[in-house]
């Protein structure tokens, strides 16, 4: 029983024995006129502490209430967390991982499902895998899903172009050629071979943003996800998960509760 309680029913006790000495007075002795008896200090004094015990118990009955409360609310919010998480691990199977931390559910999908390597275009098996996850997302109304890139820390390797892409690089070169004279040429020397390597993403910054766009595309074009819900972030190499590249480079979509945003 807590301090102030405790003193409070010492205090009913001390009132009640005082009040039972009062009714049985001492013989010989003869009351005073009735007014000329002003009330007892004491007895004011444990009917104060009395009323302040009985509001303090009111407060810790109803912050009790509210604690039984949030417990509650929190283990249901734990319970769908896990009943989502459990859905999400069926749906991404071996192709990536679902785990669940402060209320947020993390799905981390590897890259080479996703997109080849060096590219942010989807493979068909990524596209497969999204499907699944989207029309999972779907049915959790009350999630926000923010889609982040993440890549690892090796340099962006230039590719060859892409079918489509050589003829516009070689017409790109002759446009340049009419516009200035090869000052080599000019010289009697043999110009250099023309190179139709294609940089596709400066740096990885760009890769990893590339690749978060395409996937909150996917999620809003094809799997008819709210897209007030979803966001690309983009972390290129600068939050590595491990010391393997491999698991580096990864998609993860994650889950927070979704934010009421007001109308401005």
């Amino acid at each position: 029983m807590p301090n102030k309680q405790l003193r409070a029913v010492v205090a009913i006790a001390a009132f009640m024995a005082g009040s039972a000495c009062g009714a049985q007075q001492p013989a010989g002795s003869a009351p005073g006129p009735a007014g000329e008896r002003g009330p007892d200090p004491r007895v004011q004094g444990l009917e104060e502490e009395l009323g302040a015990a009985k509001r303090e118990l009111e407060a810790l009955k109803s912050e009790s209430e509210q604690l039984r409360k949030s417990e509650t609310e929190l283990k249901v919010k734990a319970d769908e967390a896990e009943a989502l998480q459990k859905k999400l691990t069926e749906v991404v199977g071996k192709f990536g991982d679902v785990t669940t931390e402060d209320g947020m559910v993390r799905v981390e999908l590897i890259d080479k499902i996703l997109f080849p390597v060096g590219e942010a275009d989807l493979t068909d098996n990524g596209r497969e895998v999204l499907a699944q996850v989207g029309a999972a997302l779907k049915d959790i109304e009350d999630k926000q899903v923010w889609v982040q890139g993440h890549t690892d820390d090796s340099p962006i390797v230039i590719r060859k172009p892409k079918k489509g892409e050589e003829a516009k690089a070689k017409k790109g070169d002759k446009n340049a050629k009419d516009a200035k004279a090869d000052p080599k040429a000019a010289k009697g020397e043999a110009p250099p071979e023309p190179n139709d390597a294609v940089l596709p993403f400066v740096t990885n910054w760009e890769l990893s943003a590339a690749r978060a766009l395409t996937v909150v595309h996917y999620l809003q074009d094809e799997a008819k996800i709210d897209p007030s819900r979803l966001a690309a972030v983009a972390f290129g190499q600068y939050r590595p998960s491990s010391k393997s590249k491999a698991k580096n480079r990864r998609i993860e979509i994650v889950l927070y509760p979704r934010a009421k945003l007001a109308p401005k």
